[in-house]
């Protein structure tokens, strides 16, 4: 017991003297670690085996756009093999290792979904089938004002076969948000409404989601960041 104890403290350990610098926090007393923006957060888990001391590494962006209690990967996975424990110092230089992995693929990720736009076509050709992906693509697509896409994706989710409890909620949940989207002038403030209703669950600290929408200038994406906001208010006119 006290070596399962010792490899569990220096993950711990290590991980948030590491992490926290780059605003990498530790989720409770777990080995789950959160990078947080709002409406998308990091997941990094120093993921254990029920068969050996030691670790895996997995990191990916999980969206805020459906509400659940639990954290789950959208967008990314597992990053290492198995990292076995053997003594403190070897493993001493496994966790260092890990997160030196971790920071970089955290901002990786991170410029991967810096904002609506850049996140939709980083996970778009991910969809394919995969309903709760085609979800996430209709919810982006909303927030980014593609509004006959995310209609095309949130009626497919609606019309997929339910043959579990959770499947028929996600449906309602797809028609609730189709409905909203009848509605341009007023949709956001309730998909807003749903992004922190999501992170109350996760028991996320509350956030702001005024820059929601703001477009990230660089020299290769020169596109106004406010060009919605002008449609917008014509609309409501």
């Amino acid at each position: 017991m006290a070596t399962q104890l010792d490899h569990n403290k220096i993950i711990k350990k290590i991980a948030n003297e590491r992490l926290k610098p780059f605003g990498i926090f530790q989720k409770g007393q777990s080995r789950t670690f959160l990078y947080d923006k709002g409406w998308f957060t990091i997941v990094i888990e120093f993921q254990p085996s029920s068969w050996s001391k030691g670790t895996y590494l997995n990191v990916g962006v999980d969206f805020n756009f459906y509400p659940r209690d639990y954290f789950a990967f959208a967008y990314g996975s597992r990053e290492t093999k198995f990292e076995a424990f053997r003594d403190e110092e070897q493993f001493n230089i496994v966790v260092n290792k890990l997160c030196d992995l971790t920071i970089k693929r955290v901002q990786e990720l991170d410029q991967k979904c810096k904002d609506i736009w850049t996140a939709l076509q980083t996970i778009d050709n991910k969809a394919k089938d995969d309903t709760w992906r085609l979800y996430e693509v209709a919810f982006l697509n909303a927030l980014a004002s593609n509004f006959d896409k995310a209609q095309m994706h949130f009626r497919k989710v609606s019309t997929e076969k339910c043959g579990s409890d959770w499947e028929i909620e996600r449906k309602r949940v797809a028609e609730e948000l189709l409905h909203y989207l009848q509605n341009i002038p007023t949709y956001l403030e309730h998909f807003k409404s749903l992004i922190n209703k999501t992170r109350q669950l996760k028991k996320l600290p509350a956030m702001s989601l005024d820059n929601l929408l703001e477009r990230k200038i660089t020299p290769n994406n020169l596109q106004p960041s406010v060009w919605w906001r002008v449609w917008l208010d014509k609309l409501s006119g």
